[in-house]
Formats: C-alpha cells, structure tokens, sequence
C-alpha cells in the first residue's frame, strides 16, 4: 500500500526571463488565443445549429411546447452576466435573436 502523505516538491529556482521575452509570449498567447477562440466559436454555432434542427424536428411530435433558440452555452452565460436573467428571456430579446440568428431558432417567437 501507498504511503498516506503527499511528496511535494518544491521549486526553489525560478528561471529568469526578460521585459523582451515576456512581452513576446504574451503576444504570442494573444495572437494564438484569437484563432483559437475564433476555431472554437465555429465549433460551437455548428454544435448549436445541429441541436436547433434536432429540436425542430421534436417539436413537431412535443405536446409540451416548442423550443424558441439555442445558443452555445458561454454565449448565454455571457449574456446572462451583462444583462441579467430577465431581459435575455424577453419576448423582445428572442424577436431579435429569432431576426439575428435564423439557424438557431426552431421554433419563432
């Protein structure tokens, strides 16, 4: 049986870096950040449009009601935190994401 206590281990001699390289490896992750999040944003919608036609299709067989948007989970939550819970679930709202986003609305408002 393994031993109950961790092993750490401590460093003790932290590589020095320039004002030079440290400014090249932030632009660097700034520049690489961007098209990643570009990458995944496409990602996402796709992941989102495929979910939104999925539902379409639902909806015709759901006594329960109709699915009126999808959208990608971080898009929501961002929304969300800048505007709060009420107005992204206002029937104003979802006129203009049903106008702004056709491929993600099932089902219109």
């Amino acid at each position: 049986m393994g031993s109950p206590f961790f092993v750490m281990n401590i460093v003790t001699a932290v590589p020095k870096y320039s004002d030079g390289e440290v400014d090249a490896a932030f632009m660097r992750e700034i520049r690489t950040g961007f098209q990643l999040e570009r990458a995944m944003e496409k990602y996402r919608v796709e992941g989102a449009e495929s979910i939104a036609k999925e539902r379409k299709e639902m909806d015709k067989k759901s006594p329960l009601g109709k699915c009126v948007g999808v959208m990608p989970q971080r898009d929501y939550f961002r929304l969300i935190r800048k505007y709060g819970h009420e107005e992204v679930h206002s029937d104003e709202f979802m006129s203009y994401f049903n106008k702004k986003f056709p491929n993600l609305s099932p089902s219109r408002v």
